[in-house]
This record gives structure tokens, sequence and C-alpha cells, in this order.
């Protein structure tokens, strides 16, 4: 899966080819979706909020041409009783599962209105959508990642939909989900699902212990006994929580970097720096080799997300838990947030835009989201949504503090640029004072327009 940017020139052409698929599959009136091949993760490496190509290259979204102007929104009418929805989306294997019995359930509620489905590749999907939008065309709705909001924004590729929503609608959703569908304080779509980093723990290995509510208490915890010492991938989306728990953040309202105007960044860095010289706790780039210590019982504690509950069940079984990550001296972790959503096309008649909006607000809904935490495993957007599983109801819990991610352009920068802050502090012998100084004076050179 995650987490956290995104080479489109095969994907342009592969573009044209999917158009003329599409035509092929409207006219026999297909209605079931494309057998799936495996898609390309929501993470291409654990916990690195990039998309990416199976190549590996960075998904950025190549110039179209303008659609035509976006139609007023729609007067508030009764639902359509009937009609023809096409949705694109690249949910495979499990999610594929959950997206069927969605859209069985709004079927039996809607039975003449009929949803065709388009499976396109990952990595594939966001450019042949803008090039499909920009040519007038295009589906009336796709489920996507919100990774990709910026760059489709910016091609006029989706509907706004903050006036489109009733009065407290919004409501349904998790902030942070919500944060994360939105560009410059306008809501592009409807949240699906979400990930984040929360703490993971070995029971077994805790004995009469207390759970750690602060980072002070983690590291008490490492230094009175390595087997209560804590696994820590030295990734900056993995660890940004503690940015903000220690009164710093990384852009201000301008978009510059701030992470050295307070003595936070540096101050969490030097607590990362005191973890990494504690026997029994590991402060390290190799995510691979922390994870197998893990399941391993060699640590009590990892900060990891979601797409990882499935391996640490099958090794740790019951005495697998995740917790709210520790706060720090200014409050608790906040870790960041990104998301799945529905998003709606610009350019279809303001009829498609009412059944589509009819089909993402099921999509979207709570019924929705307790399958999707059921068949999928994924955490749901939705408050309303039932979520069983005692290790996602701890993200879930974890929610409530989250940040959404950034949607600032030129996150590969950023990705870069810290990484190597914190492989300069951790075993470099850089300073956390300088490496912090350095840092946001080089990011904001980088990210000048």
């Amino acid at each position: 899966m995650k987490q956290m940017n995104a080479g489109f020139t095969h994907a342009r052409k592969v573009s044209q080819l999917l158009a003329m698929l599409v035509a092929l599959m409207l006219l026999a009136g297909c209605q079931d979706e494309t057998p799936t091949p495996t898609p390309v993760p929501l993470v291409s490496l654990p916990g690195t909020p990039a998309a990416v190509t199976s190549s590996g290259e960075p998904v950025v979204l190549a110039a179209t041409a303008t659609p035509a102007p976006l139609p007023p929104a729609p007067t508030l009418t009764p639902p359509i009783s009937s009609g023809t929805i096409t949705l694109w989306h690249s949910w495979a294997r499990q999610d594929g599962d959950a997206l069927s019995q969605i859209l069985q359930n709004f079927a039996a509620a809607n039975p003449n209105i009929t949803v065709q489905t388009l499976f396109v590749a990952y990595s594939d999907l966001p450019q042949a959508y803008a090039d499909a939008v920009a040519a007038g065309g295009g589906p009336d709705l796709i489920l996507a990642p919100a990774w990709w909001l910026r760059e489709l924004v910016d091609a006029n590729a989706l509907l706004p939909l903050s006036d489109r929503l009733d009065s407290g609608e919004a409501d349904q959703w998790i902030d942070a989900a919500l944060d994360n569908l939105t560009i410059d304080g306008t809501l592009y779509g409807l949240p699906t699902n979400y990930e984040l980093v929360g703490l993971y723990v070995n029971k077994a290995l805790l004995g009469d212990a207390a759970l750690p509510a602060t980072t002070d208490d983690l590291l008490a915890l490492a230094a009175a006994n390595p087997a209560q010492g804590a696994g820590l991938y030295l990734n900056f989306y993995h660890l940004y929580w503690g940015i903000p728990a220690y009164g710093s953040q990384l852009f201000d309202g301008s978009d510059q970097v701030v992470l050295d105007r307070t003595p936070g960044t540096a101050q969490f860095l030097d607590w990362l720096l005191r973890m990494s010289q504690t026997p029994g706790t590991f402060v390290d780039g190799d995510y691979g080799m922390l994870m197998d210590r893990f399941k391993k019982g060699e640590f009590a504690f990892f900060v990891d997300g979601p797409w990882s509950n499935g391996e640490l069940k099958q090794a740790l079984g019951d005495d697998l838990a995740v917790i709210p990550l520790p706060g720090g001296p200014a409050g608790p972790a906040r870790p960041w947030l990104s998301g799945d959503g529905v998003f709606l096309n610009p350019v279809v008649d303001a009829t498609q835009q009412q059944l589509a909006l009819q089909l993402a607000r099921s999509i979207a809904n709570g019924e929705s989201g307790t399958i999707l935490a059921q068949t999928a495993g994924r955490l749901p957007a939705q408050r309303q949504a039932t979520v069983d599983d005692p290790v996602l109801q701890g993200f879930v819990a974890q929610a409530e503090t989250a940040l959404s991610e950034p949607h600032r352009r030129q996150m590969s920068q950023v990705w870069g640029y810290t990484g190597d802050m914190l492989l300069k502090v951790i075993d470099g012998g850089v300073l956390p004072d300088s490496a912090v100084a350095e840092t946001s004076a080089l990011l904001n050179d980088a990210l000048a327009p």
C-alpha cells in the first residue's frame, strides 16, 4: 500500500487505447468490471507517500487542453430514478470485492439505474481520466487516491462539490479525510477510506508496564527493558507525527517551510536520536528489517500503518494491538492522513452529474464504509461505518488527531530533503538544530516559485 509523488509518457499512450476500449465496452452494453490485474500498490514502498508507475517513476500529469467551462451547479431536485452511470476505478482483489458489494447494494436500491464500470491500471488512471475530460468526455465519476488531487484540479478535471452538499452533510466524514480531498478551501470529492500510521503493540512483551502516553514514556520503557523498545522507520511520513507533538509544523499559510521557526522539530529529532541510542530500539531506514524483528518479538512497539495489519496478525495473533502514537510536550501526536475518494467529471451534463453524485454518496456512506472495513480491511472515512477489527479501531482513534497530508506542489522535494535531514541526525552525527536549519533553507529555495 501507503502513506504519502507521482511520468506519464507511457500513460498518455495507454489513455488512447483506453478511450477506444471504453467506447467498445459502452457500445456492447458492458456492465461488469473488466478482469482486474494486480494494480501497483497504493504505496510502492512501505510508508512512502508517493504515487508511482510500475517502473518506480513518479507520476506527473502531462499537460492537457483546457476543458469547457464548468456547468452551473444544479438546483436541488428529487433523486433521478433511471439512467446509466460510468465509473472508472483501480480497485482490485479485496477492494474490488468490496466495490462489487457496494454496487450491488446501489443496484438493489436503484433498479432502474445502470452502473457501468471500467478497471484502469492504477498508474494510468489519472492521465487517462484527465485526457478524456480535456477531450470533453470520460466517465461520470472515478475512484482515486488524493495524491493526484492537485494535478487533477490544475487540469480542471474535477467538479467542485462544496456547494453541492446539503447543510451538515460533510459532518459524517472524518475531518482529516475531508481536508485531504480539499484544495484551497474547495472540496473536490467524497472520502471513502484513508491511511495513517499508529503505534502497533506486542502485548505479550509489556507485562505489567503501562502503555506509553508520551514520547518520554516510550523512551523510559525502552531504557528500562530492551524488550520494550521500539521500531521507528526512518521516513518522514512515518515520523511527521512527532513534529506537531513538539510544537512545530512543515508549512505556514504562505507555503513557506517553517520547520526551523520553533525549536520543536529539533527537539523531536533529539528524541529520535536518544531512542536510536537505546538498546532494544531501532531507528532505521530498513523497513523489512524492522518488520521482521517486530514479528519475531524483539521489541514491543512499531510505528506503521494498516497495510501491515494482516501480516502482523499472522505473526502475533491476539497479542497485536494498535494504540495512539505518544504525545509530546506541545500536545498529541498528529500523523499525516492520506485517503481515497469519489470524484465527479465536470464536463458531463447536469443530469449525469446528479446521477454521479447519487452514486458517490452511496459509495461513501456508512453502509459502504462498513463493507470496506469488513471485506477489504480498509479504514472507512465514514463516521457511521462499523469497524469490528480491534486493530483497525486503534487507527480510527488515531485519525481523530490526524492532519491531512499536504497537497503542495513539488512534494517530492520534501521527501528528499527531509529524508536527508533524518539520516544526517541519526547516522551522520549532525546536530538536530543544524540539520533543521539547513533543511528548511534548502526546501524554501527548492520550492520557491
